[in-house]
């Protein structure tokens, strides 16, 4: 029994300082399993970070041949402004010529020589600052103006103020477009761009639904200027103005009189349109 204890407590102290020897070497081997797996994480991100480096440096570079693209666009575009621009002002120099011409009995179109025909109203244009009333559909006795029939050519001043308004209707600035006209017809409404700064005014007006005030500007053109090219135009403009009012009944007998004035003519073509269309609405 003697001996039987003594190896009992011999174990006992061998497990004694065994223990801790083998709770280190736990201890190492999950350190060591843990540093393994620190490293197989970092490579791991070492190359997912590279991958992601490689990526926007791509993306980057993708994005400054965009820029490059973007930018070659914009100066094409710009390009094509200037040229249209050009081509308009060479087409609108042209007929500013055309029309500077002595004018007889007024346009091919149904008029005589006293001005337009019976379908027009007698309303004054003095009073075209004022939309608190409708303006009737088109004016029958043109007062006298010599401006869009002037042989006098135009002054560089005067080019560039007509450039610079229009230029703003062409980009959609339709206020400024409209400040910019009036500007320009008080100081040179005696000169050959006039009638037309009186209609390209009507249109940003148009464009802005003042449908009142654009009828004014339209009217004004088919009575002041009876010789100008403007005039189909505008009066096809009275005849849409008419119709977005619900004045079908206006709208009808303007936009035919035009149709039958100027047989071949955009403007009659497009009076035509409406005019279909207005039948197929019942208007």
């Amino acid at each position: 029994m003697r001996a039987k204890h003594l190896k009992i407590q011999s174990l006992a102290v061998i497990l004694l300082f065994a223990a801790p020897m083998l709770v280190q070497a736990q201890a190492r081997a999950t350190v060591k399993t843990l540093d393994q797996r620190v490293k197989r994480i970092e490579q791991v991100l070492d190359q997912s970070m590279l991958q992601q480096l490689q990526r926007v440096d791509s993306l980057q570079g993708e994005i400054r041949q965009l820029r490059g693209e973007i930018e070659s666009l914009v100066n094409e575009m710009e390009m094509l402004k200037k040229r249209n621009r050009n081509l308009y002002l060479d087409t609108d120099k042209r007929i500013t010529d055309l029309e500077s011409r002595p004018v007889g009995g007024g346009l091919d179109g149904g008029f005589d020589d006293d001005g337009l025909d019976d379908e027009f109203d007698d309303e004054p244009t003095s009073g075209l600052g004022s939309s608190s009333s409708q303006p009737t559909a088109v004016i029958t006795k043109p007062r006298p103006a010599p401006a869009g029939n002037n042989t006098r050519p135009a002054t560089a001043a005067e080019k560039s103020a007509y450039t610079k308004a229009y230029d703003l209707l062409a980009r959609g600035q339709n206020d400024a477009a409209i400040s910019a006209f009036d500007k320009f017809i008080g100081q040179y409404a005696d000169g050959p761009y006039s009638d037309n700064a009186w209609y390209w005014q009507g249109e940003a007006k148009y464009a802005q639904r003042d449908f009142n005030e654009a009828l004014r500007n339209f009217n004004f053109v088919v009575g002041s200027f009876p010789g100008s090219p403007k005039v189909p135009d505008a009066r096809l403009k009275i005849g849409f103005a008419l119709y977005e009012q619900q004045r079908f009944a206006e709208a009808r007998e303007v936009l035919t009189g035009v149709q039958d004035d100027y047989p071949g003519r955009s403007a009659a073509v497009l009076a035509r349109k409406r005019l279909q269309k207005m039948d197929r609405e019942g208007r």
